[in-house]
């Protein structure tokens, strides 16, 4: 299993625009193209801080996967962006 981990901000006035386009377009999209699940958690306290986990199969579905954010997912990346700033992301492989 491979997993992509993005850390980002979201302004406060934006979470609930965020967190249902989120639901409605961004998630589906990935989950219907390769994307096992799409998770995104608030930090605890409240605030801006989100984190967004992506699981997938395997480094061959996730690169087939990520490579449609250039093409057909290039909308739904652009969502994404329009809400959150300051992103950083990982890929992480599970090993055991």
């Amino acid at each position: 299993m491979v997993i992509m981990v993005y850390t980002y901000q979201v302004p406060t006035e934006k979470h609930s625009q965020y967190l249902k386009a989120t639901a409605e377009k961004i998630k589906p999209f990935w989950e219907s193209h390769g994307c096992k699940s799409y998770d995104v958690w608030q930090a605890a306290e409240g605030g801006t801080s989100f984190i967004k986990i992506m699981l997938f199969e395997d480094m061959d579905s996730k690169q087939k996967t990520m490579a449609l954010s250039t093409g057909e997912g290039k909308p739904f990346v652009d969502l994404f962006y329009s809400f959150a700033d300051n992103i950083s992301r990982q890929a992480y492989i599970q090993k055991t």
